[in-house]
């Protein structure tokens, strides 16, 4: 026989003077939020730059086996090649983690409803604001996509509203909120 399961969340306390700490906690709520509605995360973004990383590691492996065994002079133009690939992927992962992730944490989808969702959050420096932008789009492939508002949502507010005085996380009222934001994205158009 097996323990039941405990369907209590956790209690979240964070450093309520550091919008790090609010940011990562707001981050993580969302994400829970999401799956426990249905949504299966997708890690495209970590895997394409896992890929560009692994592409340059094993260059640099193949050249240190190389020159392992061979001596420098003869082994120094694969040397340039490999460090020349490795600085060339770590460039196209930091190009494309600012120019085509930003800010997205969280990209999932729900094959019942259809649609992938993207969150992405950020904070702005001495401001106690967070700011969570959600897109959707139907799922590629689908043969019968649902029609959806295509102008991203955004959710504005204060951490004071989702964090009590001593730091704990009021996740009821964080997911109220959110639920309330992912409703008026999933909105049809009123066309």
């Amino acid at each position: 026989m097996g323990k039941p399961k405990n369907n209590t969340q956790a209690k979240v306390v964070v450093n309520t003077s550091s919008v790090y700490e609010l940011k990562t906690a707001c981050d993580t709520g969302l994400k829970e939020f999401l799956r426990s509605r249905g949504y299966e995360e997708m890690h495209t973004h970590t895997d394409v730059k896992l890929i560009l990383g692994y592409i340059g590691v094993v260059f640099c492996a193949i050249d240190f086996a190389y020159s392992w065994k061979y001596p420098f002079e003869q082994t120094k133009w694969f040397s340039y090649i490999s460090v020349a690939i490795y600085a060339l992927t770590s460039a196209l992962a930091l190009v494309y983690s600012y120019a085509v992730q930003r800010d997205t944490f969280f990209v999932g989808y729900n094959k019942a409803k259809g649609h992938v969702v993207s969150a992405g959050s950020r904070t702005k420096s001495g401001e106690d604001t967070y700011r969570l932008t959600l897109t959707t789009r139907p799922i590629r492939g689908r043969q019968d996509p649902p029609v959806f508002n295509s102008k991203p949502v955004e959710l504005k507010q204060s951490f004071a509203s989702w964090f009590h005085e001593d730091g704990e996380f009021a996740s009821a009222k964080f997911n109220a909120d959110v639920e309330s934001a992912i409703d008026a994205l999933l909105a049809k158009k009123s066309e």
